[in-house]
């Protein structure tokens, strides 16, 4: 594995998410995203509402993927990139090379989003 192309690769990764999360936020206050509630119709404040759910959603997922590649970028600092944080085995290369910032092995993975959720 050639860990400045992952390197390389993280720090794009941080770069759009940081570029994402500007871009929505400035669509969110160019939106004028305050909804007046007197004088709107119910349909209208409801699709408002819901649009902003939605942008708030992308805002948080752009937010965490940046998390995740600044933590794996420490994780390659500090020679454990590839190594599953939770049972300590390295994981998967293809799955690295379709998500380099992840932090475990898949089955791990599958176990932290089924206890968060």
């Amino acid at each position: 594995m050639d860990l400045d192309a992952v390197r390389s690769e993280l720090e794009q990764v941080v770069r759009e998410a940081q570029g994402s999360v500007e871009a929505l936020e400035h669509e969110e206050t160019e939106d004028g995203s305050e909804v007046d509630l007197v004088d709107a119709h119910p349909s209208d404040t409801a699709s408002d509402v819901t649009e902003g759910d939605r942008e708030d959603a992308l805002v948080e997922a752009a937010q965490q993927r940046g998390r995740e590649a600044t933590e794996a970028l420490a994780r390659l600092d500090a020679g454990t990139y590839g190594v599953c944080v939770d049972c300590g085995a390295q994981i998967p290369s293809e799955r690295l090379e379709f998500r380099p910032e992840a932090a475990r092995c898949l089955a791990d993975q599958e176990t932290y989003e089924a206890s968060a959720s």
